[in-house]
């Protein structure tokens, strides 16, 4: 727990040196770049602390094929969600860092509810190579398609606000068709992992098409499907704007049911 407390408050100090920095970029005022060595120093030992916090879990997952948690699920994904985020801004990804917030928030989120609520078992996983392979292909799906879904709200926003002249060039706001193409590259990475996903479930899951998991299959494959609606549409139609902010969510919305809106889909 201990492990849990100290990375959230890591990654809620490590707002504090990008938040109003982004407050100020998004009111037009001139600014830096955030104070780096501050910055990586916090987020650093926050994924180090969260990765810590989840030992029992990986242990579980990938040696004793014991249960654990919905809660720790989500907190793995959060936990590589942030480290996918972080090494990109290390890579100097200049588009993630309006993104950080969120990102950071919700891995904090999540530590908090895996130390404070109780445990209820709703998992069981068995020593199974290729299932385990299903799991980190979903776990990473998952991460990889949140942030295309945040690249897409970015997006949006930026171009409203160009719109309006209510955004003045800034070191840490990223030009509107480079974060276009990171989203698109982002998207097209999610949708190669999570067509991964579906193909290790089919192969690996004995009853992957059983009545205990028909719901996460079939809302896995919409998600899929919209997902690949909106990378034709953008490569063949040229879509931008709300299409592919609505497209984004919709899919992220059929993804997160299929991951975490059945019990059924628990019981592989």
């Amino acid at each position: 727990m201990s492990f849990a407390i100290f990375s959230a408050l890591f990654y809620i100090v490590s707002l504090f040196f990008i938040t109003p920095i982004l407050i100020k970029a998004q009111s037009g005022e001139h600014t830096q770049s955030p104070n780096r060595s501050y910055f990586f120093l916090t987020v650093v030992l926050a994924v180090l602390l969260h990765g810590f916090s989840l030992t029992p879990l990986i242990r579980q997952l990938f040696f004793e094929g014991e249960s654990f948690t919905l809660i720790a699920i989500s907190s793995l994904i959060s936990v590589i969600i942030a480290v996918l985020a972080t090494l990109a801004i290390a890579f100097k990804v200049k588009t993630l860092w309006f993104l950080l917030p969120v990102v950071y928030s919700f891995a904090a989120i999540n530590l908090i509810f895996t130390a404070l609520l109780p445990e209820h078992v709703i998992y069981n996983l068995s020593q199974n190579t290729g299932l385990t392979l299903h799991i980190v292909l979903a776990l990473f799906s998952y991460a990889v398609c949140f942030i295309a879904m945040l690249y897409s709200i970015q997006l949006v926003w930026i171009d409203r606000n160009l719109k309006k002249k209510m955004m003045m060039v800034s070191p840490i706001v990223p030009p509107l068709m480079t974060v276009e193409r990171h989203f698109f590259t982002v998207m097209l990475t999610g949708e190669i992992l999570l067509t991964l996903t579906l193909i290790s479930g089919a192969l690996y899951l004995a009853d992957f098409f059983g009545i205990q998991n028909i719901q996460k299959a079939i809302f896995s494959f919409i998600a899929w499907f919209i997902f690949a609606i909106l990378l034709i549409g953008h490569h063949k139609l040229h879509w931008r704007g709300k299409r592919m902010i609505s497209y984004t969510i919709s899919g992220m919305i059929f993804l997160t049911i299929a991951y975490f809106g059945s019990r059924a889909m628990l019981n592989i």
